[in-house]
């Protein structure tokens, strides 16, 4: 194979790889995302909250903060459009968009003799546990922190000019906007990034005074946001960091099918440690052939970084959590950001493409099933009127196809009543300072906790609500329902009461 057909070759399979990962938000009708129905009643809420034909008003309050933004503002865009339920698989969509466009930035970067397969290590750690959690801003801000250390790295080398520090200052921009945490980090990197080509580089202060300068200007703002508009009150939950063995296992979901290790999927082991072998191979025969490694020493130490950030950091601080288990998804990239350096023999990029794309379809078929588990609720919530108070019981959160202990796929479901229908109240708004949408002063309403519906009983919770949405109901319940409501309809394991009216008390 010559060099212009391997690149072309290369190109190709990138389009396959990005097809494959567009192909599960596209594929079927509800994301397989657990936090994904939440954040789209809450873009639906942004943008509707003021029509009157919806009792939104009545619940909630809405304000977008200027961090934990971007999907808000892009759903709301793309909506001015399109549908909600399409706008939101749009804003999906920007996610492995961004992860192509890291590839073909790296591909232009490390020069046109050099094809970077390791490059394509990028898709499939895209679909990692953050991915399932359904993080969405965090998500996005992944490929977002890449660009914004390659920009980085392309200003601090080259001339002092304009257009590199604007360019800069929107990456860094766009970068706070998506998620704080994801922005600090970028800032840890970058003061390293920045003390390892000090002597090198022209004009250096100036360089690192223009970056720090928008850095300062924008936690300057989004601390001035937060003392004029402070959020609602949370009580903080202190400092806790997990155990090592539980955060090891959160580090290695990816690679054993989002399972515990020995619980697993040993096809995804297997595709995953075949994939390692041929990364391994790889880099010794390409360590042998130049005699030293490709690596830059601040992309190892960028790695470093966030391996003692995922063992050291804690798991919460205040109300803000799994902060050190989301630092593992940045571990993931800049690992495949030392891969795409690594020269690959053409018979071993074969062999690990091929090992890459077998998980990729291996985690779309894991998907395409939660997908179809969460569509049981579809004909449920057709059945419920607009602006309808909606008690959810989720008594079964989880899905075989991800571990139990630390996946809750389905505890969101119910809000696609909302996006779909629309209007009505909900029990279980998050609480996080950074999301858009709170109750309203005196606008909450009785409900067990969320993870504890057999807490509920009739007297202490029922007042406020014409529908219960049950998941899994646990032997007795029905029986327990039946005389206050009427069963309207199963779908699968989930099944809708409705309370029964003076008339059918009487019937």
């Amino acid at each position: 194979m010559t060099e212009r057909n391997e690149r072309l070759a290369w190109n190709a399979i990138v389009l396959v790889f990005l097809g494959l990962a567009l192909w599960p938000l596209w594929s079927a009708r509800f994301p397989p995302m657990q936090d994904y129905p939440l954040h789209l009643f809450h873009a639906q809420l942004l943008r509707i909250h003021n029509d009157p034909a919806f009792d939104y008003n009545q619940y909630y309050e809405v304000r977008l903060r200027p961090a934990y933004a971007t999907f808000f503002l892009t759903t709301g865009f793309f909506a001015k459009f399109v549908p909600i339920e399409i706008a939101g698989k749009l804003s999906l969509s920007l996610y492995p968009l961004l992860i192509a466009m890291v590839v073909f930035r790296l591909r232009r970067r490390l020069g046109k003799s050099f094809v970077p397969w390791g490059a394509l290590l990028f898709f499939p750690l895209a679909f990692n546990e953050e991915y399932f959690l359904g993080t969405l801003n965090y998500i996005l801000s992944l490929p977002l922190l890449i660009f914004a250390l390659l920009d980085f790295e392309d200003l601090m080398e080259g001339n002092l000019k304009i257009w590199p520090v604007v360019r800069h200052s929107f990456w860094q921009a766009v970068l706070f906007i998506t998620h704080p945490l994801t922005f600090l980090a970028y800032l840890a990197m970058a003061v390293v990034a920045a003390i390892l080509t000090q002597r090198r580089t022209e004009k250096f202060w100036s360089k690192l005074a223009a970056v720090i300068g928008v850095a300062v200007l924008l936690l300057l703002a989004g601390w001035i946001e937060n003392k004029t508009t402070p959020a609602p009150s949370v009580s903080a939950s202190g400092l806790l960091w997990l155990p090592l063995k539980e955060t090891a296992q959160n580090f290695v979901f990816i690679f054993n099918g989002m399972q515990l290790w020995g619980n697993g999927d040993s096809i995804a082991a297997v595709l995953w440690g075949g994939t390692f072998a041929g990364i391994i191979a790889a880099f010794l025969l390409d360590w042998r052939e130049r005699g030293a490694s490709s690596w830059p020493a601040r992309h190892v130490i960028f790695l470093a970084m966030g391996i003692i950030g995922v063992l050291v950091l804690p798991f919460r601080l205040g109300s803000f959590t799994y902060l050190n288990t989301r630092i593992s998804a940045i571990v993931y990239l800049l690992v495949a950001l030392l891969v795409a350096r690594v020269r690959f023999r053409r018979w071993l990029a074969g062999s690990v493409a091929v090992l890459l794309g077998l998980c990729m379809i291996h985690s779309t078929a894991k998907q395409s099933r939660l997908s179809a588990e969460v569509a049981e609720i579809a004909p449920i919530i057709y059945k419920i009127p607009p602006n309808s108070r909606i008690l959810p019981l989720v008594f079964e959160r989880g899905s075989p196809e991800l571990d139990r202990f630390s996946f809750d796929p389905h505890l969101h479901d119910h809000n696609y009543y909302h996006v779909l229908i629309g209007g009505g109240f909900s029990p279980y708004v998050s609480s996080s300072p950074l999301e858009p949408v709170h109750y309203k002063n005196g606008a909450e309403r009785p409900a067990p906790a969320q993870y504890r519906p057999g807490e509920f009983n009739w007297e202490a919770y029922s007042a406020d609500y014409q529908y219960f949405l049950v998941r899994s109901a646990p032997r007795g319940f029905a029986e327990y329902m039946a005389p206050r409501c009427n069963m309207i309809l199963a779908s699968g394991k989930w099944t809708l009461f409705e309370r029964k009216t003076e008339a059918d008390v009487f019937r």
